[in-house]
């Protein structure tokens, strides 16, 4: 609903598109006065938002964020630090040049992924648990290769041939000698691979340049050794591209840069936890305060109190600085404009809880600056058979049903009924009953009036307590 800027004082309710659609639809049937169950649905969902959420508790909204952020705060504190170094590997790839481009750029990737995933590869880490420095990698426990694969990564540099192993560790140490074995672990390993692949054809020809060898050694006709030690070159010109070949392939890779120990950590960074913490806490609180707020059908609106209570005027009469309540003007000049010539006003507390009191005593000073003469009468004073007759206006202040059944008694012989609820005390529920039992019995609910929480009195009749 729109209403008036808050600096105004009360605030009236207007028509908006909610209220068109229950003036269309009206939710209060006249035979019965009860509120249908969709539109009572449709009420109590009513600016159910997360702004409107928080707004209402932003206390505990605010006590959720400073404890994730406090929570995050420690774990940067409590939390064991991770170091991390990289050292760089260079691929060679002028040999595949010979190729084509694209073929060399083909060859090329392929080698650098082959690499990559040799990075994290068992045989790999079983040769870093294997080396000197396997105390120093693993400082704490065992060094096993299943664990180490966790704490390495290998990637290639965009646009380079340039692969970096990056490793981390609980000190600076460990990270730079984990970074620096790995990356010549992936050379030496690379070697082996190449020696393997090309060992069948070099025991092969090794084989052959024995034989010929043997051959030569036992003698001949001139022309037999001629052939002998002609085959003796060719093979052993063989044997000798095979070696060039081998160093070729298992030399393309190279480590260019080692690892150097790293001065601070990588985790926990203060900073990130915090804004990690901040964001995560404002998460929740926002999830926690929608959520209670779904839950929750007190009235804190005065579109909830209009729509609980099926009235065409409803204000919200904000406190004063001082606690005071501010005056009921507009809520008098409303209820005028609506009946004008009224003579009687059931002011009628919704709940346990509220002051019909206290609102109807601002009504009636506002009526008596207007020129009329204002009597109010508590409900169970009031004599149905000699109303007050001397005077322009009688402001009966009524109990809640729930406590007197004095209101519903005394809704025949009034006017008009006014509904008062208290922000953030008063349940839809409570004020959606009343206001169907006081239409039940006989008289309009035709305003409601929001008041400010305040401590609670003893009874609902009854002003606040001071």
């Amino acid at each position: 609903m729109a209403h008036l800027p808050r600096d105004l004082g009360p605030v009236a309710c207007d028509e908006d598109e909610t209220t068109k659609h229950l003036r269309d639809s009206p939710p209060i049937n006249p035979e019965t006065g009860s509120i249908s169950a969709a539109a009572n649905r449709e009420a109590r969902q009513a600016r159910k938002t997360v702004g409107g959420a928080l707004r209402h508790r932003w206390r505990p909204a605010a006590a959720i964020v400073v404890i994730v952020v406090g929570l995050a705060g420690l774990a940067s504190i409590v939390r064991t630090p991770t170091y991390e170094a990289t050292a760089t590997l260079f691929l060679d790839e002028r040999y595949n040049s010979s190729q084509g481009f694209d073929l060399a750029l083909q060859a090329g990737e392929l080698m650098s992924h082959h690499y990559i995933v040799m990075a994290s590869s068992p045989p790999v880490l079983d040769a870093v648990c294997s080396s000197p420095d396997a105390t120093v990698v693993s400082p704490n426990v065992p060094c096993d290769a299943a664990a180490l694969g966790g704490h390495v990564r290998a990637a290639l540099v965009t646009g380079t041939s340039l692969i970096s192993i990056t490793a981390n560790g609980p000190n600076p140490s460990a990270a730079t000698a984990l970074a620096n074995d790995v990356a010549q672990g992936v050379i030496d390993r690379d070697q082996q691979d190449v020696a393997q692949m090309l060992k069948p054809q070099s025991d092969y020809l090794d084989a052959e340049l024995q034989r010929l060898s043997a051959a030569i050694q036992a003698g001949g006709s001139p022309t037999q050794l001629d052939q002998l030690r002609a085959e003796y070159a060719a093979t052993y010109a063989k044997r000798q591209d095979l070696a060039l070949e081998q160093f070729r392939l298992g030399g393309d890779l190279s480590l260019i840069e080692r690892a150097n120990p790293p001065t601070k950590p990588i985790d926990p960074d203060p900073r990130k936890y915090l804004v990690a913490g901040l964001v995560a806490g404002a998460v929740i609180a926002a999830l926690v305060g929608l959520w209670l707020e779904l839950r929750d059908d007190r009235l804190r609106e005065p579109g909830q109190l209009a729509r609980a209570a099926g009235a065409r005027f409803v204000m919200a009469m904000p406190a004063a600085p001082n606690g005071a309540w501010t005056s009921g003007g507009l809520a008098y000049a409303g209820v005028l404009a609506l009946h004008p010539g009224l003579r009687s006003v059931l002011v009628t507390a919704a709940s346990a809880g509220d002051q019909a009191q206290a609102a109807a005593e601002r009504l009636a000073a506002v009526a008596r600056e207007a020129g009329q003469s204002v009597v109010i009468v508590q409900a169970d004073e009031y004599d149905l058979a000699a109303p007050p007759k001397s005077v322009d206006l009688t402001l009966v202040a009524a109990p809640s049903p729930d406590t007197s059944p004095r209101a519903v008694l005394l809704a025949r012989s009034s006017d008009v009924a006014v509904l008062v609820a208290t922000t953030g005390m008063t349940h839809f529920a409570d004020a959606e009953r009343t206001s169907t039992l006081l239409r039940s019995a006989g008289t309009d609910v035709v305003a409601a009036i929001l008041l400010p929480p305040v401590k609670r009195a003893g009874s609902n009749g009854k002003g606040p307590r001071r």
